[in-house]
């Protein structure tokens, strides 16, 4: 596996683990901080009721008390005082409801729903001390509320509530003598009830999270490029260049820059195996400079890997693209020539002969090669046709030297 793909799967893995890590602590986070927002809210709410029914009592009723002996006015009573205000804040701020429900209320419209009856009832039981929250409602309708019980705990509450006889005229002309009576001190007869919307605050959370991942994954794509142009520009390009040098020092010859030996081979296996599939042909060039350790001896081993490196610069001067050539030890070369019969490799060794032979090298003078030139039949293995133009090589040197030689055609015996 390359390592740029290694490196993207441990990144992205990485990253992913990351991105949904965060992204559940993130969620839970925000969506605590909803829930926080909206029992404020709530405890705003409740506790602005409070402050209502505190004035009313404190500061209206005392002043107004007087005139309910003649008409019975509401806006002495506490209760809707709080209700009527946090009314018409619900004008602009939809959603937000303050109720004061009661078992057996005076005003219609303070009478408990079946549900608000299951929350009094659980303060009238005990199971409830002095609060109550949750969420109620589904979907868009869902909304936190916070209910405390309403518990006769002033006597003068008991005036208007006790039985009929003891409520005032004005009051029983406005809403009779049915409900709203029958109240006991320290019973619990309703409850104050706040709703807060939870579809703003969770949808601001859902926002918020849409963003934060959303920068994450801008993020994670910027440093996902930064990160592969680094990896390219100081890891792998710089570890190609080395591959690529040491590529070279272990499969081509120091002197020559020809190919070497093992390199050469695996080339010629692909060339005949592809030569088989289509049928092309493939033939072998082997050549030997004539005379090779005398021009050792005579004028020293730096003139011989001059004439070694000269040699090979004149071979691959008339080599195709297709071809490839090896140093294929000492003062030897080999050639394979892709698509290429005997004739015309018969004819390229002549041609590599007459370019290393008729120069002269520096300091050496004219230097000449023998060739043995075998075309494979598509039967035999590689060295059974190196070694037939071997033969040839052999048979041109005893021939006396300087020329080409064919090799026999495979012994199929």
């Amino acid at each position: 596996m390359q390592l740029r793909l290694k490196f993207n799967l441990v990144l992205i893995i990485v990253f992913a683990l990351g991105i949904v890590g965060a992204g559940i602590f993130y969620h839970r986070y925000l969506q605590q901080n909803a829930l926080d927002e909206v029992r404020y809210n709530s405890q705003v709410l409740m506790d602005t009721a409070l402050a209502i029914r505190s004035y009313t009592t404190e500061e209206i009723k005392p002043h107004l008390d007087p005139l309910n002996a003649e008409t019975f006015l509401p806006q002495t009573v506490p209760a809707f005082a709080a209700t009527e205000t946090l009314h018409r804040l619900r004008d602009r701020y939809a959603g937000y409801e303050y109720k004061e429900a009661v078992l057996n209320a005076t005003n219609p419209r303070d009478k408990a729903s079946e549900w608000e009856a299951q929350l009094i009832e659980q303060f009238r039981s005990g199971h409830a001390q002095k609060e109550l929250s949750g969420v109620h409602g589904d979907g868009i309708e869902s909304a936190l509320y916070v209910a405390r019980p309403i518990q006769i705990k002033n006597p003068q509450c008991l005036a208007c509530h006790s039985t009929p006889a003891m409520a005032p005229a004005s009051m029983l002309k406005v809403y009779g003598e049915q409900n709203g009576f029958g109240w006991k001190q320290d019973e619990v007869v309703g409850m104050q009830l706040v709703q807060v919307p939870m579809l703003y605050p969770v949808e601001k959370a859902r926002q918020t999270f849409r963003n934060f991942m959303l920068s994450l994954l801008a993020i994670f794509a910027v440093m996902f490029i930064a990160m592969n142009l680094a990896l390219s520009g100081l890891v792998i390009e710089p570890m190609n260049r080395l591959n690529r040098r040491l590529e070279d020092m272990a499969t081509r010859d120091f002197l020559t820059d020809l190919v070497n030996r093992r390199r050469f081979f695996e080339r010629l296996e692909a060339d005949m195996a592809e030569a088989r599939i289509k049928g092309h042909g493939l033939s072998v060039i082997i050549l030997d400079l004539d005379f090779f350790k005398q021009i050792n001896d005579a004028f020293g081993h730096d003139s011989g890997d001059m004439v070694l490196k000269h040699a090979a610069l004149r071979v691959r001067e008339l080599m195709r693209g297709s071809d490839c050539a090896a140093r294929f030890g000492g003062e030897e070369f080999i050639m394979a020539l892709r698509e290429t019969r005997i004739d015309a490799a018969a004819a390229m060794a002549e041609a590599v002969r007459a370019k290393i032979a008729d120069v002269p090298f520096e300091s050496v003078g004219h230097v000449s090669a023998s060739f043995g030139v075998a075309e494979w039949d598509h039967k035999e293995d590689a060295r059974s046709m190196i070694a037939r133009a071997d033969k040839a090589l052999y048979a041109a040197k005893e021939a006396g030297r300087n020329r080409v030689a064919r090799a026999e055609a495979p012994d199929l015996a």
